[in-house]
């Protein structure tokens, strides 16, 4: 399947599954987020990129979209400089009862930013790591 056949199935599985936040740990030129509208998807994303140079990209793209929002840290397993647990910015970012689908971009990341998602692991309803392979993990 083609990376364009992919992001249309993804988009697909976030209206079945009623996903409606999309939380891009590793935001980086805003790729995804942009695969993502140009395949239909209109609900809120909220991107992960640490750092001010690398974060400027994924700003960009995101500053034209009011449901699309940058926060200048990336996901892990425990807080430290540029760094925080999801489960410690959960209840800031997410509202009550949306359906979360969790993106890490770097499928080693993933089992970090999962440890890092604590008791609210289990509220995300779809998991989805790596940008090349597009694999989908319920």
């Amino acid at each position: 399947m083609t990376s364009l056949g992919r992001m249309r199935e993804l988009v697909r599985q976030l209206a079945h599954r009623e996903i409606d936040l999309v939380l891009d740990a590793g935001g980086q030129d805003g790729a995804f987020g942009r695969a993502l509208r140009r395949r239909g998807y209109r609900g809120r994303i909220v991107s992960f990129e640490p750092f001010g140079g690398a974060r400027a990209p994924v700003r960009r793209v995101a500053a034209r979209d009011v449901d699309w929002h940058v926060l200048p840290y990336a996901l892990g397993d425990r807080d430290r400089a540029w760094v925080r647990r999801l489960d410690g910015v959960w209840e800031d970012v997410v509202a009550p009862g949306e359906r979360v689908l969790l993106q890490v971009d770097s499928a080693p990341e993933l089992p970090q930013v999962l440890a890092g998602a604590g008791e609210f692991g289990r509220d995300l309803a779809l998991v989805r790591s790596g940008v090349s392979h597009g694999a989908v993990l319920a």
